[in-house]
């Protein structure tokens, strides 16, 4: 069979997370799936190929790759990103830093030496920002015009300062873009080799978010840019003829041209396929309402899925003062993740996490040299993680190791190894709760209206424990856990979301400009999709407003309808709005004129779903019994051990009791029984 004769039957979806690189592959043809797990790597794309072969796929058959890394947010954190500099309007060059004079909750908020995470470690150091003269009305008329000759002092200053990367991001420029365009030029002539971004980005107002979009979006720019050529190149020298999508914080992917425009709106890929397939599981199980745990080897990624929707919000901040202006997947981090190290925290008590022993060195029982215990050590000290069949049997962990490090670190509390075990599993699954409530009681839901759902490889093993401490009944373990995100990105639409700020009133007089800036959105999206070879036949969009009432500075995202604005329809929106505002806040000022800040379109073109075989393994599901430490005590009770993938359809276990399968572990605490559903997914309740 010749090259050009083969048939690429694959479609594979990749989650880079700090510790594992996750892979799981479909045949199309046949519904055949094949998982696995590799460690992650310092380039990337080496773990992206190495995932690939642990499928035992060959890269010529695959059809398409779906996407999700942490180059950007890596960057980020750790404030490897490029040198970079802003070229803002003269007299708002700080902008980064005064922002909307938010500060952090926690142990630190009565601290008077507190300082913003950008401020103690910026992305754009202070000397790097260059105000120049220039001055845009609200309307976008012209007050003052642009300085070009100050624009290229500017970029020469930031080239001698070693800048390879450019923010321009101009006051009012949502409106009108000629000020920066033209900006933009100037940097391009003086900076050839630079990374430029201005607000064509995102182009609406609020503009210390706007100008962090920017800012963020050049700081990390180039590390993903740069990643994506490579992993392509590295493809391509595979012989790879198919299709790369991107996972994109909106909740769809992107094409491989689309993403390389906006890497920003990457930071989070991985988690956001994993709320994208917890929608998927929402809508296709007896519980549309989900608090999501996605417990990887860092950190815990949360989420609140309401009646089978998407959780969007039109702000994500990752840090105190660094804030994304988009509408993105609503999806918040916790410093609690199975390689998190445990370590006295600042008032003595045990704590696990923030700081992780990550894929290098790792946990201890890895022995790959770590020293510091972590939640993964702990788990094994309590019998939770059985040695030889952890990760498939691809790693077999050293129990012995894990007990000398936790017994160490016991000796700083006075306890010991299974004390300090013990503890730990309890600290991180408290820590765990507290997050999730911050996205659920703490926004005014019922928890006990959802069910939990975990995924990661160290979901299943905390999850019953964070569900008991919740108050809530059902608990539900998707398929290939481990490699859910994975699953996830593969479910996810193709989604370009686009933007323009208009300022007009929200009036019948205005119908025909509103509905004019919507299909100028809908056609320019549409061209840029077919020029890129998407089938925008099936191409569907959905549309929202920016809207506030006159005199206020802060709009509201409203999902509108999808048809064609008329003066009638636009008489119907506002006491629409009205009713919107009133379930946000409480209240409405139905005498005041509500205006449109912003128009906003989303394209979706869905992805085909194909179906993925679901008979349960041949073999008995009892494997063995085995003495464990029931987190919380250091009482050791015999389990039974099953293999998840032999369980029958509502095939009963009894609590306590692990059930293993190829890349995860759960925990049936006592008092609670699980089985294995029609979908195989795996539903843990309390005993009746």
């Amino acid at each position: 069979m010749t090259q050009s004769d083969r048939v690429a039957d694959w479609i594979v979806g990749i989650d880079v997370g700090g510790t594992f690189t996750d892979i799981i592959g479909l045949n199309r043809r046949t519904g055949e799936t094949r998982d696995g797990k590799v460690l992650s790597t310092l380039q990337q794309e080496e773990g992206v190929l190495q995932s690939i072969a642990a499928i035992d796929v060959e890269i010529p058959d695959v059809a398409e790759i779906v996407h999700g890394h942490t180059v950007g947010i890596n960057a980020l954190l750790s404030r490897t990103g490029e040198r970079t500099g802003l070229i803002a309007t003269r007299g708002h060059r700080d902008l980064l830093d005064i922002g909307r004079m938010h500060r952090e909750f926690g142990d630190r908020f009565y601290d008077p030496t507190w300082l913003r995470p950008h401020q103690e470690r910026p992305i754009v150091e202070r000397e790097s920002r260059v105000g120049v003269p220039e001055r845009l009305r609200y309307d976008g008329t012209v007050l003052l015009p642009l300085d070009e000759n100050a624009v290229r002092d500017a970029a020469r200053s930031l080239a001698s300062q070693g800048a390879k990367s450019v923010a321009v991001c101009l006051m009012n420029s949502y409106i009108n873009p000629d000020h920066e365009r033209r900006a933009a030029e100037i940097v391009a002539e003086e900076l050839p080799d630079a990374y430029i971004q201005t607000s064509a980005l995102y182009p609406v107002t609020k503009e210390h978010e706007r100008t962090t979009t920017v800012a963020l979006d050049a700081y990390v720019g180039p590390a993903v840019v740069g990643y994506l050529d490579r992993l392509m190149s590295q493809l391509s020298e595979r012989n790879y003829a198919g299709t790369l999508w991107i996972m994109m914080m909106n909740g769809g992917v992107a094409t491989f041209a689309d993403a390389g425009r906006a890497p920003v709106f990457q930071l989070v890929s991985g988690p956001v396929g994993g709320v994208s397939g917890s929608v998927k599981l929402a809508n296709e199980s007896s519980s549309p309402n989900l608090l999501t745990i996605d417990v990887g080897g860092t950190s815990t990624d949360v989420a609140a899925i309401v009646h089978g929707k998407t959780p969007l919000t039109d702000l994500w901040t990752l840090e105190t003062g660094l804030t994304l202006t988009m509408p993105l997947v609503d999806v918040e981090s916790v410093g609690s993740g199975a390689g998190s190290l445990i370590r006295p925290s600042t008032l003595g008590n045990v704590a696990v996490g923030p700081a992780s022993a990550g894929s290098n060195p790792g946990p201890v029982c890895y022995r790959r040299g770590g020293v510091e215990p972590t939640l993964t050590d702990a788990c094994a000290a309590l019998g939770v993680l059985q040695p030889d069949l952890f990760a498939n049997g691809s790693i077999r962990l050293d129990v012995d190791a894990s007990f000398d490090a936790l017994r160490m670190t016991g000796e700083q509390f006075g306890m010991s190894a299974l004390e300090l075990a013990s503890a730990a599993y309890e600290v991180a699954c408290e820590d765990i709760a507290a997050k999730v409530r911050t996205i659920s009681v703490y926004r005014g839901l019922d928890v006990r209206e959802f069910a939990l759902q975990p995924s990661g490889s160290a979901g299943p093993m905390l999850a019953d424990r964070v569900g008991q401490i919740l108050g809530l009944d059902k608990v539900i373990v998707p398929r290939n856990p481990g490699q859910f995100s994975a699953m996830g990105l593969l479910r996810s639409d193709l989604m370009v979301t686009r933007a323009q700020s208009i300022m007009s009133p929200l009036a019948p007089a205005s119908a025909e400009a509103i509905e004019a800036a919507f299909v100028a959105l809908q056609d320019r999206i549409r061209g840029e999709l077919d020029s890129q070879g998407a089938d925008v036949d099936r191409i569907r969009f959905e549309r929202a407003i920016f809207a506030m009432y006159r005199g206020q500075t802060w709009d509201n995202r409203m999902p509108i309808h999808s048809g064609a604005l008329t003066a009638d329809s636009v008489t119907e929106l506002v006491p629409q709005f009205h009713d919107f505002y009133r379930e946000s806040y409480g209240f409405a000022a139905t005498e005041i004129p509500v205006v449109i800040s912003t128009v906003e379109v989303t394209a979706i073109i869905p992805r085909e779903q194909y179906k993925t075989d679901l008979t349960p393994e041949d073999g008995e599901a009892l494997l063995r019994t085995t003495k464990l430490t029931l987190p919380g005590t250091t009482e050791q009770v015999e389990v039974s051990i099953y293999v998840r993938e032999r369980l029958q359809p509502f095939e009963r276990v009894q609590g306590p009791a692990l059930i293993a399968e190829k890349f995860a572990t759960t925990l049936v605490l006592p008092g609670r029984t699980a089985y294995v559903d029609g979908d195989l997914n795996l539903i843990i309740e309390p005993q009746s």
